[in-house]
């Protein structure tokens, strides 16, 4: 599906993996979708370094339960996406899931709540050089149902509460314009992130299962944001923390499921 001179790709590998060596992977990855680098390492047994020449990506793989997993912590946005996914097909990864932060575009979804994204408004301009802009963005169905069992009562434990349903994705989160923000707000979306749609829609085209799991770093329609080391920036640290590890939790059972 990448149909790019074959450097590229050669590129993306050595950029994202030592030596390009896909041996050096996982058969499952969880990425960071614009941070996660001191988290997403530390859940791992036996964690090894195995990152490339790219300064703003690392890449780390070990053991989750018994499963070889590979975490990707990295900047955000659609490029980057497209590169994990990128990665993950040339592995032939069985499943991708996405780790990131969302801005609320309900008044009633605070700030450390967590979204679930079944499926995503493609306001972003990276997936559309793929397919079509009407074809939908959806979470893989099998990853939704297990990530709701897995996260729905850890989130509820800090005392946040969990969402499920469309979001959006864009590309530029400096033209979120009150107008723009109104018209995601009226067709009920829940909150908006920069990789969300990249990852289902290039998922869904390389054959790889795949779910994003969101946590509310800010409310958009309130103009509000978490802050930096404020109490509630801790909030939004714990409930990502949380996200993490549900996402290794999902792997242990898709595997499990896998092997029956």
């Amino acid at each position: 599906m990448f149909r790019c001179p074959r450097y590229l790709l050669d590129s993306v590998r050595k950029l994202m993996v030592r030596d390009g060596d896909l041996s050096l992977l996982g058969d499952y990855i969880v990425v960071g979708l614009g941070g996660g680098f001191d988290v997403l390492p530390e859940l791992l047994e036996d964690s090894r370094d195995v990152s490339g020449f790219a300064k703003t990506i690392r890449t780390y793989t070990g053991f989750y339960r018994g499963v070889r997993v590979s975490v990707i912590p990295m900047g955000g946005g659609g490029s980057y996406t497209e590169w994990a996914v990128a990665l993950a097909h040339m592995k032939r990864a069985k499943a991708l899931i996405g780790v990131g932060w969302c801005g609320s575009l309900q008044e009633n979804i605070d700030i450390g709540d967590a979204v679930i994204p079944v499926a995503t408004i493609r306001d972003e301009d990276t997936s559309t050089h793929y397919i079509d802009p009407s074809f939908p963005a959806v979470a893989d169905p099998i990853l939704v149902s297990m990530a709701l069992e897995e996260v729905k009562p850890q989130i509820e434990r800090l005392g946040s509460r969990l969402w499920l349903g469309i979001t959006v994705t864009t590309s530029a989160m400096l033209a979120e314009t009150p107008e723009r923000v109104k018209s995601w707000k009226e067709q009920k979306a829940l909150c908006v992130d920069g990789e969300t749609s990249v990852l289902y829609t290039l998922s869904y085209l390389a054959d790889i299962r795949s779910i994003t799991l969101l946590a509310v770093s800010d409310n958009v329609v309130l103009g509000k944001d978490c802050g930096f080391n404020t109490e509630l920036s801790k909030r939004v640290d714990d409930v990502y923390l949380e996200l993490a590890r549900s996402a290794l939790k999902i792997i242990a059972r898709l595997h499990q499921a896998s092997n029956k």
